[in-house]
């Protein structure tokens, strides 16, 4: 249900929960770059990361459907890629998190989240899941780097080549400031 009518830019809400949760992403990436052995320093930092995109996300998806969003700008195949990206994104940004979830769960192992709360692990190791959470994982990944190549780009052709204001509309500014 939602409690506005058609809307023109991104709400504040949704622009921070999007601009905290890249952040996080980005991070949670950059750990296991740096540092992707799973009994490394970064590693319960790069879980902590991940939980934090994983909420962020769910609520920012609930808030989206519930206050509506901006609609896509340009002909037919621009809207339908914007929508297919975003779908991806979303999905990616959804199941990277809980994918990495159910490597620890299965595992039998806790994960802590900035040493706040602590999410349990299942009561007994599961090899089985713990395989199949690892390619769904490492599938996503790649994935992810695609799209967010692909998200940026999308951007700069939309602000530099189309000149068609989704960059300024999705800042929530005018074309005149």
């Amino acid at each position: 249900m939602k409690v506005t009518g058609p809307v023109d830019h991104f709400s504040t809400a949704s622009k921070v929960m999007h601009h905290v949760s890249a952040f996080a992403f980005i991070v949670a990436l950059l750990i296991m770059l740096l540092s992707p052995d799973a009994n490394s320093w970064g590693f319960e930092l790069h879980q902590s990361f991940g939980m934090v995109v994983l909420g962020l996300y769910v609520v920012r998806i609930a808030w989206l459907n519930w206050t509506g969003h901006p609609p896509a700008l340009g002909n037919h195949m621009d809207k339908f890629v914007a929508r297919m990206a975003h779908f991806a994104m979303y999905a990616i940004i959804v199941l990277m998190p809980l994918s990495g979830l159910f490597i620890t769960m299965a595992k039998a192992k806790s994960t802590s989240v900035f040493g706040l709360f602590t999410i349990p692990g299942f009561a007994e190791r599961n090899s089985g899941l713990i395989e199949f959470s690892f390619q769904i994982h490492s599938i996503l990944e790649i994935a992810c780097y695609v799209l967010i190549a692909a998200h940026i780009l999308g951007t700069l052709s939309h602000h530099v080549i189309k000149k068609d204001g989704t960059f300024i509309r999705m800042m929530g500014m005018n074309k005149n400031d």
